[in-house]
């Protein structure tokens, strides 16, 4: 008895050091991606980063069994289907090592610091919002801003398909005007700061295997659907 009450806790004082070696490893990483990306400004201001995550956590984040959906789109919105949509929540985030370990970096502050840095702008009082989207064949957005109460996106791309490279999102001069289709690579992103020109969707187009992708946004207090947030009572800071 009195050895179980000695090792048990030097046990968990090793795990919880590992997981701080990690996350400095992971915001590490991230921070010298971000450092070395390139600013867009057509047709808007935005950055495609590569490179976001370490491997491990791309590879593990792939093999999270979320449920995948075979869904008609009719208005071209994922709103059409909001009873089958999946979030890195706090039960994703207790069950998936994957998803906390992606939570905790996108709570970094230096993470967040950076992302303000970048695009000018200030995250305080925001929360956490992750989808991760499972699209196949059928899928398709109507372009759109995402303007209102999410102050930042970043659509990361995970999939490897041998396919996929063509599943990039479209972005557009005005709703009208197509300016160009993001190519899709795995651990590459689409970032921008959502204003009134920030248009983009996804064009119909074949879809073979599963399109998987991170929707990364920080959202204001405003935002109603708390059970999709990481930590829906906590701000980032």
């Amino acid at each position: 008895m009195i050895i179980l009450v000695i090792i048990t806790p030097l046990f968990h004082l090793g795990k919880d050091k590992l997981m701080t070696q990690h996350l400095q490893q992971d915001v590490s990483h991230m921070l010298n991606c971000l450092q070395t990306t390139d600013t867009q400004t057509y047709p808007y201001q935005h950055w495609l980063p590569s490179g976001l995550f370490q491997d491990q956590i791309v590879d593990e984040m792939l093999d999270v069994p979320f449920e995948c959906h075979m869904l008609d789109y009719t208005v071209g919105s994922r709103e059409e289907h909001n009873p089958t949509r999946q979030y890195v929540n706090p039960e994703a985030i207790e069950k998936y090592e994957a998803c906390k370990r992606i939570a905790d970096i996108f709570r970094d502050p230096k993470v967040i610091a950076k992302f303000e840095q970048m695009g000018n702008m200030s995250l305080k009082d925001t929360l956490l919002r992750m989808e991760y989207a499972l699209d196949t064949e059928g899928f398709w957005l109507e372009p759109h801003t995402d303007i209102g109460v999410k102050m930042f996106t970043m659509l990361i791309y995970m999939s490897k398909d041998e396919d996929a490279l063509g599943w990039g999102t479209d972005i557009y001069e005005s709703k009208e005007k197509h300016a160009r289709t993001v190519p899709f690579k795995s651990n590459s992103a689409l970032m921008f700061i959502p204003s009134n020109q920030t248009w983009h969707g996804f064009e119909p187009r074949v879809i073979k295997g599963i399109r998987k992708t991170l929707i990364v946004n920080y959202v204001t207090q405003d935002w109603r659907n708390r059970h999709e947030l990481t930590h829906p009572s906590q701000p980032v800071y």
